[in-house]
């Protein structure tokens, strides 16, 4: 019987790989390189350093000098991507040699990594994984000494989602910390609830989030149910505490009760201290409408014009806490 040389042998894939973007800064002098990493010139990527050396000083300042602010390592998926950028941000939150300047700069890097997928797919049950991981290492940062005021010296740059939720995140867990609530399972909730506080605006189209000008009605009446788009998006998720959903509905509930969606005062403790971090955040950063507030101002203004809408005793201690 004659072979058909007609049929082409079958082709034998393997799972597909593609390059993720990781920061120059997870990577320290005399560090062994667990991975091969690469960088993009002209359009193609090209290995930098092999698996197995060491990183050298030597090597940041090459790269520093070409202007070169990330390097590429290969995935088979998303999910292997932040597992591996988890791991190594808790090991360079855990070295004590590492400036908090440093660690500061690495959780804000990463922020826009690993939480611009959150906000555009929150359905992704690793992406809430993702989230998750993010939020203990924020509270893993905030263990060093001086760790909060070198975040607020970054709150100065352009706002972003991703950002924006990094420090509120931040400032509301180092405030219920400052006020004793202590206990890991609460903190992480605040923490959660703190980072999806705005998830409700993924449903919302980026230019009315974006527009430099004031808002119409409409359009502020959309932005307006962010926080029960939140509530929506979060409803069966398993990963996310219970508390951490209340605090994203109430977060921009007064206790006044003048805030939205529901116009409430009976709002729990921890949507109070999202509340204050969110508002102080907002106003230190520079958004599409406004310039950035120093944070003298920035307290000063919410003293002055917004004093009947927060908890004036987590006001006060939330000024104590940045005077320090």
């Amino acid at each position: 019987m004659e072979g058909n040389s007609n049929i082409a042998p079958k082709e034998v894939t393997g799972p597909k790989v593609e390059y993720y973007q990781v920061p120059i800064e997870l990577y320290r002098g005399e560090e062994h390189i667990e991975t091969d990493l690469y960088i993009y010139y002209q359009g193609q990527y090209i290995l930098y350093k092999s698996k197995g050396h060491g990183w050298t000083q030597v090597d940041t300042a090459k790269l520093v000098e070409f202007g070169v602010s990330e390097l590429y390592v290969k995935f088979e998926s998303r999910k292997e991507h932040h597992r591996y950028l988890e791991d190594k941000l808790a090991s360079l939150l855990e070295k004590p040699q590492v400036p908090v300047a440093k660690k500061a700069q690495v959780l804000y890097e990463l922020s826009d990594t690993i939480l611009s997928t959150v906000h555009t797919t929150p359905e992704s049950a690793e992406n809430m994984q993702a989230a998750c991981g993010y939020v203990k290492n924020c509270i893993k940062y905030l263990n060093d000494r001086g760790a909060l005021p070198e975040l607020v010296e970054l709150s100065s740059k352009t706002l972003t989602e991703h950002t924006h939720s990094l420090h509120v995140a931040t400032y509301s867990i180092a405030l219920a910390k400052r006020v004793s609530y202590n206990a890991y399972e609460e903190v992480f909730a605040l923490g959660m609830g703190a980072l999806l506080h705005d998830i409700g605006k993924s449903k919302i189209d980026e230019k009315i989030l974006n527009k430099p000008g004031e808002l119409d009605d409409d359009e502020w009446l959309l932005v307006r149910q962010h926080p029960k788009f939140g509530e929506e998006i979060l409803d069966h998720k398993q990963l996310v505490p219970i508390l951490s959903k209340r605090i994203v509905v109430e977060h921009h509930e007064r206790v006044n009760g003048k805030g939205y969606p529901r116009g409430i005062k009976g709002i729990h403790v921890f949507s109070k201290i999202v509340s204050i971090a969110d508002v102080f955040n907002s106003l230190t950063s520079k958004r599409p409408y406004a310039e950035a507030m120093k944070p003298y101002d920035a307290l000063k203004f919410m003293i002055q014009t917004m004093r009947n809408e927060f908890d004036q005793k987590l006001l006060e201690q939330f000024i104590e806490m940045l005077s320090r």
